[in-house]
This record gives C-alpha cells, sequence and structure tokens, in this order.
C-alpha cells in the first residue's frame, strides 16, 4: 500500500516537471516566433498557419512523446503557451477570450495528432519486440 502511495507522488513529481518545462519551452517558441515575424500576438504572424503552427504541432508531438504519462497534455500547454506570450508582448484586452478559444480549437488537432503518433509507436515497438 505505502510503496504504490510513494511511486504515485513520483509519478505525480514528473507529471508536473515535465508540464512546467513543456510550458516554458513552449512560451519561449512563442516569444521567439513573434519576435522574428515582427508581431506582437503569435496569431497575427503571416505564416502562422504554414509554418508557425506546423512547427508548434510538431514541438507538441515531440515533447508529448517524452512524458512518460499523459503525453496528451503537451498539445494543450504548447498552443496555450500563445496566451502568457500575448501578455508578456502586449496589452490583454477583450480579445484575449477569443484567443483562448483559438487556442482551445488549435489544441484539438494537436491532441489528435499525439494519439495517432503513439498508436504507431507502440506498434513500431511490438513488431520489433
Amino acid at each position: 500500500m505505502q510503496l504504490s502511495l510513494i511511486k504515485g507522488r513520483a509519478s505525480l513529481k514528473s507529471i508536473w516537471l515535465a508540464t512546467i518545462v513543456t510550458l516554458v519551452i513552449s512560451v519561449s517558441f512563442w516569444l521567439a516566433a513573434s519576435w522574428l515575424a515582427g508581431v506582437n500576438e503569435p496569431w497575427d504572424a503571416q505564416r502562422y498557419l504554414t509554418v508557425l503552427y506546423p512547427a508548434s504541432l510538431a514541438l507538441a508531438l515531440t515533447l508529448g512523446l517524452l512524458f512518460k504519462q499523459r503525453g496528451w497534455l503537451a498539445g494543450p500547454i504548447v498552443m496555450f503557451g500563445q496566451i502568457p506570450c500575448v501578455m508578456i508582448t502586449s496589452e490583454p484586452g477583450p480579445l484575449l477570450a477569443v484567443g483562448m478559444l483559438y487556442c482551445i480549437l488549435l489544441s484539438i488537432p494537436a491532441v489528435m495528432l499525439f494519439w495517432i503518433a503513439r498508436v504507431v509507436c507502440r506498434r513500431l515497438v511490438a513488431s520489433k519486440g
């Protein structure tokens, strides 16, 4: 009983650590992307849908596959990393709520991509083993 409780705490700590690391990497990614694009808000970049969003999906997938548990959380964390970026670079206004809704919608493909990649990875490991 006590051993499973200790494992549970260690697991919870690793999830929190992975979440914090993912959040720091995500906010850094969006700040760099905004700076390079010359905009205050990442979604205002000219190549947001053609370059930045696919790059953020790749980042979310990579970070998610590095999680030991709950890797699907990396997608929403990466997408919501845009919100602190907006709050750092510009005044939060009434459209911030729209930005949050936008992040929710952008998180859905990131989570689905992770689930598909997880299935593919498990099948590859099973076929080799």
